[in-house]
């Protein structure tokens, strides 16, 4: 057993030293749809093997947090203002035949997308239905109801449609699965305090737009863009009208994966270091906004400390009581991005400030795609004893910065201890 985890832990490090070897641009620019950011799809490689749990320990309880799934973008106006700009150049004769084809494009986008702004999209469905058959398939202990055991899962999301009906989706699989799990499904305003928690990035989000606007007029030039597009590229305005022009296009490029039915691209518009120059400012606004930065992350992680708590109660909860299989929970990015780094998830919780590093740092495609998922599977021996715990990030197995003789198992008593020292350290900035 030593010996095999030796040999896992080796291929681990030498694929972290194969990516290191790669600056992020680069590996940002291997696949054009990580520079949606946030729109980022879920990933769907093949899952890492599993290390065995400590013998004699079985999983019982699965606590969890999930992004909503794929979307529709949520602004109307992404993708009718270019549509209303694109039109006005062909009225006048002034497009482009790369401009004449962005039109055609738009047309059908925007067409489909009316009235669906926000709303979970099909795939959205997929990778949250898939998440869940991964869930049940990888840790059939929670989910049986052989022997008359009783399965027990509570299952919320916040109110707002697409995470309600990614909860649905979940649930609606693992009940195909085996008809006998007994799910509570509720969304109510009665729990937004720790699911649907915004009270610092609401105030951070007010305090750098100006600053982000600065960024991105210095750091991207709309005119080879726009010129592209338009004989006369007056037709849009000046340089802000032009760039808002090329920032809503760049919205709906990135959206299209989360709409895969459509098979449309927009990546053509653009160059790579255009795409790549969105991306990094998009990056470093979600990073001061919701992440563990330099400036404002002991303010932007105190939003998840409701929710922290949530996990370690319901955690004890079933620990003690024995009647809750699993906790199920789905929200947004703005939720799971301070989650995830409130826990010191690896990856999750760097501190950076300069924003020519933060993208080294700290990979918002990496960190929130869309339907991203952080899972505590908790473990103990059936004749009792203590709990151990292992962390999942996006279906793999992540390490926290807490010492055990059992990683990537935890010891749950000393996870708690270290969930209530980070809270501290949160509260004390």
């Amino acid at each position: 057993m030593k010996q095999r985890t030796i040999f896992l832990l080796l291929g681990c490090l030498l694929l972290a030293g194969g990516a290191a070897a790669q600056s992020t641009k680069e590996q940002t620019l291997e696949d054009l749809n990580r520079t949606a950011a946030l729109y980022y799809t879920y990933e769907n490689h093949p899952r890492a093997e599993a290390t065995p749990a400590p013998e004699g320990y079985k999983p019982f309880y699965i606590s969890h947090y999930g992004r909503h799934g794929s979307r529709w973008h949520a602004s109307e106006s992404i993708y009718e203002n270019p549509r209303a700009q694109l039109r006005k150049a062909a009225e006048a004769g002034k497009l482009t035949p790369l401009g004449e084809d962005a039109l055609r494009r738009v047309e059908c986008v925007a067409d489909d997308a009316l009235h669906r702004y926000g709303d979970l999209s099909p795939r959205g469905v997929r990778e949250h239905r898939g998440i869940a058959e991964r869930m049940y398939y990888s840790f059939p202990e929670v989910f049986s109801t052989a022997d008359g055991r009783l399965c027990r899962i509570r299952s919320r999301s916040t109110l707002v449609p697409r995470c309600m009906l990614s909860m649905a989706a979940a649930n609606e699989r693992l009940k195909e699965l085996n008809p006998a799990i007994d799910i509570t499904r509720e969304a109510s305003k009665r729990y937004l305090d720790y699911m649907f928690r915004m009270t610092e990035a609401n105030k951070i989000k007010k305090e750098t737009k100006q600053r982000i606007a600065e960024l991105r007029e210095r750091e991207i030039d709309p005119s080879r863009f726009v010129r592209a597009l338009m004989t006369d590229p007056s037709l849009i305005g000046k340089n802000k009208e032009q760039l808002r022009f090329m920032n809503d296009l760049y919205c709906i490029a990135s959206i299209m994966q989360d709409i895969d039915y459509l098979d449309y691209s927009f990546y053509d518009l653009f160059t790579p270091d255009e795409l790549y120059a969105f991306y990094a400012v998009r990056n470093y606004q979600m990073y001061l906004e919701e992440g563990p930065s330099a400036e404002f992350g002991h303010r932007a992680l105190s939003d998840a400390v409701p929710l922290l708590r949530n996990f370690v109660a319901e955690a004890d909860e079933a620990i003690a009581t024995g009647n809750l299989s699993a906790s199920l929970r789905y929200g947004h990015d703005v939720n799971v991005i301070p989650l995830v780094g409130l826990m010191g998830i690896e990856g999750c919780d760097t501190r950076e400030s300069d924003f020519h590093k933060v993208d080294e740092a700290w990979s918002c495609w990496r960190v929130t795609p869309m339907a991203t998922n952080i899972q505590l599977i908790f473990y103990r021996r059936p004749g009792g004893g203590e709990t151990l715990v292992k962390f999942l990030f996006n279906e793999r197995e992540s390490r926290i910065p807490l010492e055990s003789d059992l990683a990537p198992y935890y010891r749950w008593n000393d996870v708690k201890k270290y969930f209530d020292e980070r809270i501290a350290q949160t509260a004390k900035k």
